[in-house]
């Protein structure tokens, strides 16, 4: 393993005063299973104090140095050097209440939260892999270090951090380690809502994320207890082969790995339960579960605390998912103006995740619709067909010219968006103003 020419500088300089240092963790773990990683992070038996002398030559960030940690800026990047430590107690099931220096790598391993997470690595040493981490690693298995009941009660965050593992590297998480995982699950509550957001969005986004959210629904229920009346929920459809959980679920596994995308599908049908109907023919049916889905998907990501950009067009592709795709040139025109395409190619990628999660009859009937109406959007903006005002080739001082004022002027440029729109006239100029004084 070669390390950046950087952080071996900063190695080798600990090491030249007298000190044990190491690359740690996630670039060992990148490092084994051929991914780059520029993010090293490095340990070292030096003392926070004693970095500051070993680099007073260097800008030095005292970024966590009650808890053993300095940042080094070397060349306009920052490295994180942490002491070898052991902590004590964790009351709050997420930081230390006490740090302890050491100066034996294996007892600082031993604090760490997977064993593919546990292994160290230095050119002199070579890999230091105490827990079988590499071995994990072949065998794709997420398994804590030490007792997993203990490492959850420690640090609840590890739960999640589990599940974003599996999901992103598709590993499946040893029994012992999931077991713990649902047995620890409430102490999520304990987690500041920013980290458990940060971790979700890194879940759905993995290629395992179909089997995380299935098998460990009980920790999803936790974060996102709306989620809850969904699991079993029966749709009573012949449109639906799954509960609305289920369905939930593999809408998201099957869609686009785009986040704006997957927060969507998460949310889409999460009202479902609570606005079931069933008709005289026994046919489930859940009549205004967009408007719902979308004000509860808009109340958990605000709690989530969700940039506004991503609440509101998550929200709004909640609300509209379900609507018709069968519309005229001249509709989906007047949907490009009020909505802009680039909200038109998320809707579309929306519709095509819920429909690949639907029975399997109905599956290629509703892709096929849904990726119809796009190519329409993207054959008007190909041929620079005109659907807004700005692609008028009349301007507001060309109306005025007839002797419009006010809003006489707006008014006319609509009539005449609309009449371009429907084919009643060519967006040209001179056409325009003749359509207009033949009124």
């Amino acid at each position: 393993m070669e390390l950046l020419k950087d952080s071996k500088i900063l190695i080798d300089r600990l090491n030249s005063c007298g000190y044990q240092a190491y690359a740690v963790g996630g670039a060992v773990r990148d490092f084994l299973m051929g991914v780059t990683n520029s993010d090293i992070d490095l340990t070292t038996s030096a003392t926070p104090n004693e970095m500051l002398e070993i680099f007073k030559d260097y800008k030095v960030i005292l970024t966590g140095a009650k808890h053993g940690t300095v940042t080094v800026v070397l060349n306009g990047k920052n490295y994180e050097i942490t002491t070898f430590r052991k902590e004590g107690g964790y009351l709050d099931n997420r930081h230390p209440d006490s740090v302890e220096y050491i100066t034996d790598l294996k007892e600082d391993l031993k604090r760490r939260d997977f064993t593919i997470n546990a292994m160290a690595y230095s050119q002199k040493d070579g890999v230091i892999d105490i827990f079988n981490g590499k071995r994990d690693l072949e065998n794709k298995i997420i398994r804590a270090v030490g007792n997993a009941d203990t490492r959850f009660k420690e640090d609840a965050l590890r739960i999640l951090r589990a599940l974003r593992f599996a999901s992103t590297l598709n590993f499946k998480i040893e029994e012992a380690t999931a077991k713990a995982i649902i047995k620890n699950a409430p102490l999520l509550k304990n987690v500041a809502v920013e980290r458990v957001y940060s971790e979700l969005c890194g879940i759905l986004l993995g290629k395992g994320v179909e089997e995380v959210l299935l098998n460990f629904k009980e920790v999803f229920f936790v974060i996102i207890p709306e989620l809850k009346k969904c699991d079993r929920f029966l749709q009573k459809s012949k449109y639906h082969a799954y509960d609305v959980y289920t369905h939930t679920v593999k809408s998201v596994a099957l869609s686009q790995n785009d986040l704006t995308v997957r927060l969507a599908l998460l949310f889409h049908d999460i009202e479902k339960p609570n606005c079931f109907s069933i008709s005289s023919d026994g046919a489930g049916h859940f009549y205004g579960h967009q408007v719902k889905s979308s004000k509860t998907a808009e109340l958990i990501l605000k709690r989530f605390k969700a940039d506004n950009k991503t609440t509101n067009l998550v929200t709004k592709l909640i609300y509209l998912h379900d609507t018709r795709t069968e519309l005229s040139r001249a509709q989906i025109k007047r949907q490009m103006a009020k909505y802009g395409s680039e909200f038109l190619a998320y809707l579309t990628l929306v519709r095509i995740g819920d429909a690949l999660a639907h029975a399997e009859p109905y599956i290629e009937g509703r892709v096929k619709s849904a990726t119809k109406y796009f190519m329409q959007v993207d054959d008007i903006l190909k041929k620079g067909e005109c659907y807004t005002l700005k692609q008028l080739e009349v301007n507001g001082q060309d109306v005025k010219n007839l002797g419009y004022k006010g809003e006489q002027i707006s008014q006319k440029l609509n009539y005449l968006l609309d009449a371009v729109i429907d084919g009643k006239v060519e967006n040209s100029k001179a056409k325009l103003l003749e359509y207009l004084n033949a009124k």
